[in-house]
């Protein structure tokens, strides 16, 4: 009995094997459509089985055919504005078979972070901007803020260089204030900070709130747009775990293109130096006080290079004061520069949880070596995030967001304290070596700082913590209904900055005779502390009472508090007595402690209440009474309110007709004012500085003196920033192609700007008070397409997106200048720091206009006379710039610097940013994704500044040793003239002028080209290709087989190439590199082009998930 009970059971399970695999070996051709809720066929739709990238398209009647598919299997359908669904399938499926998808606009229902909610994007009433962790993950560079370039509209973010320590600058829609200044706030999961603290493998979406209606809640610290970045939470189920591992290798964007040959260049040295002088002064026996020089030296190079055996170096006394001649050709930048270099990354991430509590954690280590050949220079970065929850009860919920971040740098300094980037054009000789016949540094060595990168005791090292602690409370006092909300916060950042400076490197100038470069009395030592604290506490509450089916309400009323607290300590000393051990105890001048720092506060009431009807009429009133430390008394509070009103008109009865075509329509309105509080924390306290007095003795010492009380400016209240804002949403074929396009008017009122200029007897500067107004209007456009398509029976996606946007600011009112200066000074006007008048336009340059080169004596004798002579006997001559006499008083000249006088001066140029765009393609087909985004800037001007030796060479002064390839006397864009001087033999060709020095930097400002002119203006509009990333997704059955859940390898390239006008005439500058390196001091503290570098970058990485 029993056997036969076992043969049955045995029986059983053979007939239910066998009818299990028959199943698993079913396949058939399964036809059907796909329709939404209305019935109508989606054209394009795709169906793909799960795990794989096979799949199948709908036609243009919504009708689908899945040829000799193996059931049971599930499959992902999808279209472009309907929401995914997974359908499982045994097989025993009818045929034809229909699928029915929600025809509810998913990209609409999109959630957007907003102040202190999320909404739906159909909601939306206000301008916000909003991309995702897929946006930011095509971009993996390490900083969150340069993935962000170029790619929301209005975002303007901008670096001074290519430092990975270095930090954006951020600004949405254009100018601010020139008073008080203001920058765009950026919050991380609501907590102030910084993107490039963040690992952007954390960040789960970003949005930019433009408007006074979307900035209301946030008072005056949003006065000028906010960012929110928000970062990913924990997924519920077992935990899952992700890897992202990438190595960069990085080469500069641009390759210098220079004369090193050292006849060349000799040879554009004697031209320039006697033009200039006109043959008056003999040549000197040396370039400068560290390069001897003579006819002989001249014809033994000559004789040298043509016999490369001969040594390039020789002890020499021909030339009095040196000990050597130098004969080599050195490339002192290719000597200096890496030809590439390499950064890694690693990022890992767990995350898990169930409905009583989750969590998520990551870590990242980011590794990126220097780019010098010489010297130690690196940059770390160490970040660490927590984040968790906890249901303590199903109506009360606990979040706990930490992260902790180190991050370090190493940078090698010359013993001048500047960068090697500014003495690599005035110091490095090519006719010098690195060393001498005895192994000793050559001058050009020492001066340029490769010596000093070499022995390592220059150096500035930096090292910073970030804690940043966040704990939220959410109480469900009405489920669904009512809901309480608070949190607390806390941000500490502490910074050293320790630069070791001045420690003297020794050269040879002759035979066992060594000179230092820098010396013992002025090596020094500087540790500078910053330590921010920041706290912040909101509570608030959310009622969303039930109206009814066409009645949506939201009520959000909360108050916040912030308080900060930013202090300094600095500590320097000079003189090293040892240069083994450096220590502040072996140094023996004086020591001095200074500290300081600031504290503020601000206290506010906000609101928001939402209101939509049918979904189709929207309005939302918000604002905030805001308090701030910053003001006195009498002006400490304002109220700060906006409104804004929303029409879906696409959701009219009249509109029907649209329907097939038009899926989304809205028409948005709103107006805002903001106060914004970004002043000196006591510009209403009287301050006094305390010195020492160095003229009086009272019982044999110095006594401390103060200075006079600073007068403080009455009736102050708060600058006020007032938004009008416009917008257009537009989307097609559901959703495929999406229009957005803003217009907007901020009026920045009372701003904090310097009154009128106050008798001298008076005895103080003139107070700062609200005394300045600006206008600045613009617009702002998004393009987007979107769409699927079969290619051998894949669905193949793809999608185009553009922006677009501008802004024009003009002072509208201005109480300092009745005179309407235009700049107080020569110098002023050389510097382009301009003077603020009524209806000035922010960013205009004004200079001269360049009718041409001369061409010979009778065209100079029948032109107006130039006050700014080029050559020292002030005598102009053939091949010289010949200016524009605009104001026919048959002299060049500058008149008064006012609006009503300005001579022959115009504006010539803007060197703000416009038309700024950024381009987005991307496309994914059977696991093989690529993309590419292209970012740039349609117009701007620059003019070359006076210390610009990667553009203007031996122009600027003559022992400026960089002299760019494109200035060889030979080329035909440089002036060439008779053999007597007196005639201009190209006048077709030449862009540049006769070759002299001393033409845009000088001792004295009377050298033409320092000013702005028409002629070498220059355009640094540019189109890079930001990023090209190709990568490949493998299919479920590779990583099933590998006992991963996904796995996916990329190649991500960065900065590929750039196209710009201003590589024509300068090929050694990047567009986007033109500022000053602001880890160094400079001397005159405007140079341009003389920045750490930007880079190529290709990365290959990997993404696991287990």
């Amino acid at each position: 009995m029993l056997k036969k009970f076992f043969s049955a059971v045995l029986l059983a399970a053979a007939i239910l094997c066998g009818s299990q695999a028959y199943a698993q070996t079913v396949i058939r051709t399964l036809t059907g459509s796909v329709v939404d809720s209305n019935g109508e066929g989606l054209i394009g739709a795709s169906l793909v089985i799960k795990g794989t990238s096979t799949g199948f398209i709908t036609d243009l009647s919504g009708n689908y055919e899945m040829k000799d598919v193996k059931f049971p299997t599930t499959i992902v359908v999808s279209s472009m504005g309907y929401k995914d669904v997974e359908i499982n399938l045994t097989g025993n499926e009818p045929s034809p078979y229909k699928i029915v998808l929600d025809d509810e606009n998913s990209i609409l229902d999109d959630a957007v972070v907003v102040g202190y909610a999320t909404m739906k994007k159909r909601n939306l009433v206000g301008a916000v901007d909003q991309v995702d962790s897929k946006v930011i993950a095509g971009r993996p560079n390490g900083n969150l803020a340069r993935s962000l370039q170029g790619v929301i509209a209005g975002l303007n973010i901008s670096f001074t260089d290519g430092k990975p320590s270095r930090n954006a600058s951020y600004n949405v829609r254009g100018e601010t204030s020139i008073g008080a200044g203001g920058s765009t706030l950026v919050l991380i999961d609501g907590v102030e900070g910084d993107m490039n603290t963040i690992n952007p493998q954390d960040v789960e979406s970003v949005s930019v709130l433009k408007d006074a209606s979307s900035t209301a809640v946030y008072g005056a610290r949003g006065a000028f747009g906010v960012i929110l970045v928000t970062t990913k939470k924990a997924k519920k189920g077992s935990p899952v775990i992700n890897y992202n591992g990438a190595t960069s290798i990085n080469r500069r964007t641009v390759i210098y293109d220079n004369i090193t040959d050292s006849v060349e260049w000799l040879d554009w040295w004697k031209t320039c130096y006697n033009n200039y002088y006109n043959g008056s002064k003999a040549l000197l026996n040396h370039i400068d006080s560290k390069a001897p020089y003579s006819e002989g030296i001249y014809n033994e190079i000559i004789r040298r290079n043509a016999d490369p055996s001969l040594a390039k170096v020789e002890a020499s006394n021909a030339v009095s004061g040196f000990g050597y001649a130098y004969y080599d050709n050195t490339d002192w930048l290719n000597l200096f520069y890496k030809p590439y270099h390499f950064s890694t990354e690693h990022n890992v991430s767990a995350s898990g949880g169930n409905e009583h509590a989750d969590y998520y954690i990551s870590g990242r280590y980011y590794d990126s070596e220097g780019i010098y050949n010489v010297g130690n220079e690196n940059y770390k970065k160490y970040d660490l995030r927590a984040k968790g929850s906890l249901s303590i009860r199903p109506w009360f919920h606990l979040t706990n967001n930490l992260s902790f971040g180190v991050y370090t740098s190493l940078q090698p300094r010359t013993p001048s304290g500047n960068s090697a980037q500014r003495y690599l054009q005035h110091c490095a000789q090519p006719m010098a070596p690195l060393t001498n016949l005895d192994g000793s540094w050559t001058p050009a060595a020492a001066m340029t700082g490769y010596a000093s990168y070499v022995e390592g005791k220059n150096r500035m090292e930096s090292n910073s913590l970030l804690l940043r602690e966040k704990i939220n409370a959410d109480i469900d006092i009405i489920k669904d209904v009512l809901k309480f909300q608070a949190d607390y916060s806390f941000n500490y950042t502490g910074r050293t900055n320790l630069t070791i400076h001045h420690i003297p490197t020794t050269y040879s100038k002759a035979p066992g005779v060594f000179v230092e470069e820098g010396s013992q009395a002025t090596s020094g030592m500087t540790e500078v502390r910053y330590d921010t604290r920041y706290q912040a506490v909101n509570a608030y509450l959310t009622f969303t009472p039930e109206l009814g089916k066409n009645h949506n309400l939201t009520l959000l009323g909360g108050y916040n508090v912030e308080w900060n607290n930013y202090t300094t300590r600095r500590m320097a000393r000079t003189g090293f007595t040892t240069y083994d051990k450096l220590s502040f105890n072996l140094m023996n001048g004086v020591p001095e402690i200074t500290s300081g720092g600031y504290e503020w506060a601000y206290m506010g009431a906000f609101y928001r209440l939402n209101y939509s009807f049918k979904g189709r009429y929207l309005a939302e009133i918000s604002g905030r009474y805001d308090g701030s430390s910053k003001f006195p008394s009498y002006s400490r509070w304002g109220l700060f309110p906006s409104a804004s009103v929303a029409w879906r008109f696409s959701d009219e009865s009249f509109m029907q007709w649209a329907e097939p075509i038009l899926s989304n329509g809205k028409i948005r309105i709103s107006a805002g004012s903001m106060g914004n509080g970004n002043v000196n924390p006591y510009l209403y306290t009287s301050e006094m500085a305390l010195t020492t007095s160095s003229a009086v003795v009272l019982g044999g010492n110095l006594p401390t003196t103060t200075t006079v009380a600073g007068v403080v400016p009455k009736s102050l209240t708060w600058e006020t920033a007032t938004t009008y804002d416009a917008g257009l949403d537009l989307d097609f074929f559901n959703s495929r192609l999406s229009f957005t396009g803003d217009y907007y008017i901020r009026e920045t009122t009372d701003m904090f700007t310097v009154s009128e200029t106050l008798p001298a007897v008076y005895g103080a500067s003139a107070p700062r008070g609200n005394n300045a107004s600006m206008e600045t209007l613009g617009w702002e456009i998004s393009l987007q397409w979107r769409d699927s398509f079969n290619l051998a029976d894949k669905p193949f996606n793809y999608s185009i997106k553009g922006t677009l946007w501008d802004s024009n600011s003009y002072i509208t009112s201005y109480k300092g200048n009745s005179s309407n200066q235009i700049v107080t000074s020569l110098g002023n006007l050389i510097k382009k720091n301009y003077a603020y008048y009524e209806g000035q336009h922010i960013g205009d340059i004004w200079g001269y206009t360049v009718e041409g080169l001369f061409l010979n004596q009778e065209d100079i004798d029948n032109h107006a006379k130039q006050t700014f002579i080029q050559s020292s006997d002030k005598v102009q001559r053939p091949g010289e710039v010949k200016v524009k006499d605009l104001d026919g008083s048959d002299e060049i000249d500058y008149g008064k610097f006012t609006l009503d006088d300005h001579g022959d001066l115009s504006i010539i140029g803007d060197s703000t940013p416009h038309y700024r765009y950024g381009i987005n393609l991307s496309a994914n087909w059977s696991g093989f994704g690529i993309s590419a985004f292209f970012q740039g800037v349609g117009k701007q001007d620059w003019y070359p500044g006076s210390d610009a030796g990667y553009f203007w060479g031996k122009y600027g002064r003559p022992f400026f040793y960089f002299i760019p390839s494109i200035h060889k006397l030979s080329n035909p864009t440089v002036a060439q003239l008779s053999e007597d001087g007196s005639e201009l033999l190209n006048p077709d060709t030449a862009y540049w002028p006769r070759v002299s020095t001393y033409q845009s930097n000088g001792s004295t400002n009377n050298r033409l080209l320092q000013i702005a002119n028409t002629r070498y203006m220059q355009s640094i509009a540019y189109l890079r290709l930001k990023n090209l990333q190709i990568d490949y997704t493998f299919n479920k059955k590779v990583c099933d087989a590998l006992h991963i859940s996904s796995l996916k390898v990329y190649l991500s390239c960065e900065n590929l190439f750039c196209l710009t006008p201003l590589h024509k005439w300068g090929p050694n500058l990047d567009p986007e590199g033109l500022g000053v390196d602001t880890d160094y001091s400079y001397t005159s503290g405007y140079q341009e082009g003389n920045t750490y570098p930007l880079f190529k970058t290709a990365t290959l990485g990997v993404n696991l998930t287990f």
